[in-house]
């Protein structure tokens, strides 16, 4: 099928690392189920380098939204470059979505997410999903990341943990130097896994993260006894 087209709406730096970017998806007939990506290409670059202009990326928001948001580190490349210095009302394309980790549509099996650093674009999609529309999903987010000051969407998840009650935010950090940090530190491990989830058999479990952290997440939940068909995996 053709690409869309959609526009620009607004794009700032979210914390110290990470790059959100809005695109006006209105007229466009782009459609998606929560946990997709898809590719955007620009149309009048710039900036060019090895990489290309097209980037693979998750939807962070809801499907009923009237916009689209992604979220990427702010790199020095030549596609990030080019998006900062883009008008508002620039038009790019858009493919159709795809991805591993779209949300299971049976609202009785708990969601269990596990998500390493930019990872959490499509978990954030999910959760928002489930919270706006009020899912009876019971949802879980494991949360890693060096330091408080990378953790994307931290205040979107309290917020919602705070609003939704079947939706439990468990972040850690690597930081044990972090004296005004509440949560937990460390990796997303057994332990926390046991104490935070009532019975680990019966939630579909989605691990989106960089390559390492997804397979030792995978073989950790194996060595628990969860199931691979229950585990959805996406590698950033």
């Amino acid at each position: 099928m053709a690409e869309k087209i959609i526009t620009l709406k607004d794009r700032k730096l979210i914390n110290e690392n990470t790059l959100a970017m809005w695109f006006d998806k209105t007229g466009s007939g782009f459609e998606f189920e929560p946990g997709q990506y898809a590719k955007i290409t620009l149309l009048e670059p710039i900036h060019h380098d090895s990489d290309g202009n097209s980037r693979l990326f998750s939807i962070c928001n809801s499907p009923l939204k009237d916009y689209l948001m992604f979220t990427t580190r702010a790199l020095d490349t030549a596609f990030n470059k080019n998006i900062l210095e883009m008008p508002p009302g620039a038009k790019v394309s858009i493919s159709e979505p795809g991805g591993n980790t779209v949300l299971h549509k049976d609202s009785s099996v708990p969601a269990a997410f596990l998500i390493g650093g930019i990872g959490i674009t499509p978990a954030r999609c999910m959760v928002e999903h489930i919270v706006e529309n009020n899912l009876p999903y019971e949802a879980y987010l494991f949360y890693s990341n060096p330091n408080a000051k990378s953790m994307a969407y931290f205040d979107d998840f309290e917020n919602w943990a705070r609003i939704y009650p079947k939706f439990k935010f468990i972040p850690t950090i690597d930081d044990d130097t972090d004296k005004e940090w509440k949560y937990n530190i460390g990796y997303i491990n057994k332990e926390l896994i046991l104490k935070n989830i009532p019975d680990i058999n019966k939630p579909i479990y989605y691990i989106v993260g960089p390559l390492a952290m997804v397979d030792a997440m995978e073989a950790m939940l194996i060595s628990l006894g969860v199931s691979k068909e229950k585990i959805k995996l996406e590698r950033f």
